[in-house]
């Protein structure tokens, strides 16, 4: 058959390679200014002198592209080849959720060219950028939970910790993520046979729910973000500083947040702009076209899961439901981090593929086809 699931990839790695011998040999190519270049020249300068005195946050991936530079060369290239077997790992990763959510192969093969050939994920994964390497453990973590729940799959326990460990050093907003999929995954595991809470699970897993959201906000606030003041303080401090910086993307003039009530208010509102700025009117480049386009895409495959969830049997609709809650999430703690939407172009790259696996889920999966493919 021409129209497979693996002839998409391939598409998609074939692409990307052309953007990596462009941007190593000839570029730089659309999106490989400014972050990559920097990661690029910083990696470059720790692989003439790789000692580590202080670890930072979300410089780790600086630290290990140094040292890979250090033990072969430091070619721009070999930068984003590096960043295009991320995102081939993380397709890969992809096609395993598909299959655990039995969706139909040729659903796949649709979810997995949208993959391909978005466009902002297709300029940035190509580069020496962090966006290839959060998509993949976005994936994975995604894909360990769903192993968990469905298979019982003890040592995706470590899969999913290591997952959440190495992502949140990638990014210190994708450890906040974790921690949620974490909770989320125990609280899956009480609903895992049946149609209701099993009580007695349920008394098991409260402790440890409790314990890992108490010890996560430890970790979060110790070594990612300062939230003593409140998180609504922090929330509209951290939007500040980014507005300090005039920008022609951006979609906010002023931020001010008034306590609880305040942020509640206000987490929904920018989740909008995140989502569908720039608005028409505010269109001024191609770029702006391109934003344009995926947001309008994302809407359809938000109205997807909409649609598809209303139809499913309830034990086909939790794990999907699952994805797209983790979707909505991650979105959301991006969206308290966001000010303009050319950065929003690239943070929604890590949850490109757990939207198309909600989206693209089987409306008619039946449970024993769900029952099959558990079972694998």
């Amino acid at each position: 058959m021409l129209f497979t699931v693996h002839t998409a990839i391939w598409i998609g790695l074939l692409l990307r390679l052309f953007i990596a011998i462009w941007n190593g040999f000839f570029g730089p190519s659309f999106g490989a200014e400014l972050d990559a270049l920097s990661f690029h020249i910083a990696a470059v300068e720790y692989a003439q002198n790789p000692t580590l005195d202080e670890l930072r946050i979300g410089w780790i991936y600086t630290y290990m592209l140094g040292l890979i530079y250090y033990l072969t060369t430091d070619s721009l290239f070999l930068g984003s080849l590096l960043s295009c077997v991320a995102w081939l790992a993380s397709a890969y990763i992809l096609v395993k959720i598909m299959r655990l959510l039995s969706i139909d192969k040729s659903y796949q093969f649709k979810a997995m060219l949208i993959y391909a050939l978005l466009p902002s994920a297709f300029f940035f994964t190509s580069v020496t950028l962090r966006e290839p390497y959060q998509l993949l453990f976005v994936n994975l973590v995604i894909y360990s939970a769903l192993k968990i729940y469905l298979n019982k799959s003890s040592f995706h326990w470590l899969v999913l910790f290591c997952a959440v460990i190495t992502m949140g050093l990638l990014h210190g907003a994708l450890f906040a993520f974790g921690i949620f999929i974490v909770l989320a995954t125990l609280v899956l595991l009480t609903l895992r046979e049946g149609k209701s809470f099993s009580l007695i699970r349920l008394a098991l897993v409260t402790p440890l729910v409790f314990l890992v959201a108490l010890y996560g906000l430890s970790l979060f606030t110790s070594y990612f973000y300062n939230i003593d003041g409140g998180l609504s303080a922090a929330v509209e401090s951290y939007q500040q500083g980014l507005l300090a910086v005039e920008g022609r993307t951006n979609y906010k003039d002023s931020v001010e947040i008034s306590g609880v009530t305040g942020l509640l208010l206000f987490i929904p509102v920018s989740l909008l702009q995140y989502f569908f700025e720039p608005m028409p009117w505010r269109i001024s480049s191609a770029s702006d076209v391109v934003a344009l386009f995926e947001n309008i895409l994302r809407t359809w495959l938000i109205w997807k899961v909409w649609t598809g969830l209303r139809n499913m049997p309830t034990q086909g609709r939790r794990p999907v439901l699952f994805v797209f809650l983790s979707y909505l999430v991650i979105e959301t703690i991006w969206a308290l981090g966001t000010v303009n939407w050319g950065t929003a172009l690239r943070h929604h790259i890590p949850a490109t593929g757990i939207l198309l696996a909600a989206a693209f889920a089987n409306r008619k999966i039946k449970k024993k086809a769900l029952a099959k493919e558990v079972k694998k």
